[in-house]
């Protein structure tokens, strides 16, 4: 399995070529709403290139054209993986040498991190089962299931 990125996507590819064949693009986005004629076509649509499989650069510039809303959001979530990442190095590189304290401290913002990253995928567990709910009953409410909102510490407040 593969990662491979471009822009705001990142693919998980499952094959060694890095593309993806019809199957293996059936297999990864059929969702119970479109059916398997309906995947064909919209696979034929993607592979621009016209060689029976998919790239990242297909699968990119087509998810590329119905972002909306969600470019910021994915280019957000892009910056905050990152950001997340390089304060978990330097905890790691940090941490043993710290004071008791500052220890502590670490492991309330590490803890607090959690706490908010729950929270928002909590949030979009309950986006994606009111969706999919929707989709199944024809249902026309939005938004029935309300994730738990924690205590947050606004960054604005410490600074």
């Amino acid at each position: 399995m593969q990662r491979r990125g471009h822009g705001t996507f990142h693919f998980f590819i499952v094959s060694d070529d890095g593309k993806l064949s019809f199957d293996e693009f059936k297999a990864y986005f059929a969702d119970g709403v479109l059916s398997g004629e309906e995947l064909h076509e919209l696979f034929h649509t993607i592979d621009t290139h016209n060689t029976d499989n998919l790239d990242t650069e297909e699968l990119c510039e087509y998810f590329s054209q119905h972002l909306g809303e969600y470019k910021n959001v994915l280019s957000v979530l892009e910056d905050l993986n990152i950001t997340v990442l390089r304060a978990m190095d330097k905890t790691k590189k940090d941490y043993q040498e710290a004071s008791n304290l500052e220890q502590f401290v670490t492991r309330f913002l590490l803890k607090e991190t959690l706490n908010q990253l729950q929270s928002l995928q909590s949030s979009l567990e309950c986006a994606m089962e009111t969706t999919e709910e929707q989709t199944r009953e024809g249902g026309e409410e939005w938004g029935h299931c309300e994730p738990p909102r924690p205590f947050y510490i606004s960054l604005s407040n410490l600074m």
